[in-house]
């Protein structure tokens, strides 16, 4: 079995829509911790598969192009992230990644 690009986008995508359905349910006294952990924890198992997916990739382009599949799934996490001002330290995580993952792709880039 052979993990593609758009497996990536599969996971991002229920990914997302399990948080939003979280938070549109929560109560307003309800913390979001938890939907926020969950979304973290996705990200971070998203990046090891995409860490597997390049490791025995051998063109360049193609690993640059996994590698800025990963930067726009961190930047949709971002984004769902940025209005929860409480929840500051997990969206600073969330811009790590894409930190990493978009030094990644600009290692391989061609220039």
């Amino acid at each position: 079995m052979t993990l593609e690009l758009v497996d990536l986008d599969a996971l991002k995508e229920a990914a997302v829509k399990k948080f939003d359905d979280r938070v549109a349910h929560a109560d307003k006294n309800q913390p979001l911790d938890r939907a926020v952990a969950q979304l973290q924890a996705e990200l971070e198992q998203i990046y090891r598969m995409v860490v597997l997916l390049q490791k025995n990739e051998s063109d360049m382009k193609r690993v640059e192009e996994i590698w800025g599949k990963m930067v726009g799934i961190c930047d949709e996490f971002a984004r769902r992230l940025s209005a929860l001002s409480a929840h500051r330290a997990s969206y600073d995580r969330i811009l790590d990644v894409r930190n990493a993952a978009e030094e990644r792709r600009r290692l391989h880039c061609r220039a």
